[in-house]
This record gives structure tokens, C-alpha cells and sequence, in this order.
């Protein structure tokens, strides 16, 4: 018995729909975390952190753990890439949505550093925002 086909479909279901208008805004977030690294911007990253997000990383053996304010102070106060001369080398590995959460895997490759950061976000009234960072160096 063949299975007779339904009427075409006139686009994307409601939830195909949301999860691309989702993905759009996750990877403007992306990029605007990315200038604001790039530029050193701590007023661009506040923008897109959640105010009480943590950040955790491994690099060079040294564990670390930062609150998001102390964060950003650091970016600040170091010489940004763009002022030390370097492009702008960061880019999106992968980017998975469930509803409202998000994981992102990105890489930073500034300032002497090949970051690895995987970005947990959160969809909260309606904004999507990161709220933990988890970042590794890694060699190339």
C-alpha cells in the first residue's frame, strides 16, 4: 500500500521556525561576545553575560574560576587585540539548541592563546544570555 502524500507544506513548523530565529540572535550573542573580546569591550560583554554567570577554565595546568565582574575587569585593563595589531580570529565549532538553553563551542585565537570556550546560554524572557563559560588553551 503506498502512502498518499498531504497537501504541501507552506514552510517551516511553528517550532522549525523559532529554532532558526533562535540560532540568528545565538550567533549575533556569538559575535558580539567575539567583538567585545576582540575590541576589549567590557560593556559589550556585560551585554551578553548573564549577571550572575561563572566562568571556569583550564589553562597551562593552572585551574581557574572567575565571577563575571572580575571578568570583565581583566579584559579591560589588558591590551585588546585589536590594539596589539592582531585579526580578528575567532569562530563558531558548534552550536546546539534545545528549547531554551544553548551550547556553543567556540575558539578565540588571541593574544597568544587558542581558546576553546564552551558557552552554556540560557533563553530567559525571551533574551538569550551566556551564563557559564568553560575555556581551555589549547597548543597548536
Amino acid at each position: 500500500m503506498v502512502k498518499q502524500a498531504g497537501p504541501a507544506s507552506a514552510g517551516p513548523s511553528r517550532n522549525e521556525a523559532s529554532t532558526v530565529n533562535d540560532r540568528e540572535v545565538l550567533l549575533d550573542v556569538l559575535q558580539r561576545y567575539f567583538d567585545g573580546l576582540y575590541r576589549g569591550n567590557a560593556d559589550l560583554l556585560r551585554g551578553v553575560f548573564h549577571p550572575q554567570a561563572r566562568l571556569f577554565g583550564e589553562v597551562k595546568g593552572e585551574i581557574l574560576l572567575r565571577e563575571l565582574e572580575p571578568y570583565l575587569q581583566l579584559v579591560a585593563s589588558r591590551l585588546s587585540p585589536v590594539d596589539n595589531g592582531e585579526a580578528q580570529r575567532m569562530k563558531v565549532l558548534a552550536l546546539q539548541i534545545h528549547g531554551a538553553i544553548a551550547l556553543a563551542t567556540v575558539q578565540c585565537d588571541l593574544l597568544g592563546f587558542n581558546y576553546v570556550d564552551q558557552l552554556s546560554l540560557l533563553k530567559q524572557d525571551g533574551r538569550w544570555t551566556i551564563v557559564n563559560k568553560l575555556y581551555t588553551h589549547l597548543e597548536l
